[in-house]
């Protein structure tokens, strides 16, 4: 446990906390932001500080995105060529920002959370669903400006995972031209990448509650599963966006409660 135990009477929310993890997996594959669902329900459900519910996050992300990543290449959907050079760059930005996390206190995570739902909305609000919804034949490149794009963006998973999946998503359509299948594959790998260091970090550290983690990773595992079928399914692009607005409806609601939180209560 991360400093607390787990009241046996609020058992019966196992299996919010699976679902809660099915919808974090679903929307990481699909869209992004799965974090959206599931870092709420550990801080305003199960009363987890922010920096142990976003040590504890990583589990469900982590598990979601190795889920996503064998069944697209398995699909045949995954560019090995193009991993081959951001893999290395994603996993550089995220120890430096692993490194950056062990050093900001709680009020300091909360402040870049909702620098991070910030952020997301005004890339819904400007070019993000332009984006998701455009159709270009024009074949898949790497640029190396793409590739510091990559590692600024693992810098980012390794520091916050909220929306860290919307900046990838967003370089690999805006700057790669990738597809959104093909997008997703890619974005599935770096996600589950930059998860894989933070979680050894944080479980050294002592922040994961394993408990709350586990029912959700498991949740992710399905969640996942189907984000990979809907990311090839007819009017997946339409899909993902709607999909997105819904993330980002969640993070704002997020956002204005932490707002007006002290001032209700207090």
């Amino acid at each position: 446990m991360a400093g607390y135990d787990v009241d046996p009477h609020l058992l019966w929310l196992v299996p919010l906390l699976v679902a809660g993890g099915v919808a974090c997996g679903l929307l990481n594959t699909l869209a992004s932001s799965g974090s959206a669902v599931s870092l709420p329900l550990m801080i305003l459900v199960f009363g987890m500080t922010d920096s142990v519910a976003n040590a504890t996050n990583r589990l469900p992300v982590l598990v979601g995105a190795v889920m996503a990543t064998y069944t697209f290449a398995k699909r045949g959907q995954m560019d090995w060529k193009a991993a081959r050079v951001l893999v290395p760059a994603a996993v550089i930005g995220c120890i430096l920002g692993v490194r950056t996390e062990r050093a900001l206190s709680d009020p300091q995570i909360g402040i870049l959370i909702d620098v991070a739902v910030a952020m997301a909305l005004v890339l819904v609000l400007t070019k993000l669903k332009a984006i998701l919804v455009k159709r270009d034949d024009t074949p898949p490149t790497v640029p190396w400006w793409g590739v510091l794009l990559v590692a600024a963006v693992g810098f980012w998973l390794g520091l916050i995972v909220l929306d860290g999946a919307t900046y990838l998503l967003l370089v690999l359509m805006l700057c790669f031209r990738y597809d959104l299948p093909q997008a997703n594959a890619l974005k599935n790998l770096l996600i589950a990448v930059t998860a894989f260091l933070p979680v050894l970090r944080f479980a050294h550290d002592g922040k994961i509650d394993w408990f709350e983690g586990s029912l959700m990773a498991v949740g992710s595992i399905i969640g996942s599963y189907f984000g990979v079928m809907l990311s090839n399914a007819p009017g997946a692009r339409t899909i993902a966006v709607r999909a997105l607005i819904f993330v980002i409806s969640l993070e704002i609601a997020q956002l204005v409660w932490r707002t007006a939180a002290p001032y209700v209560t207090g």
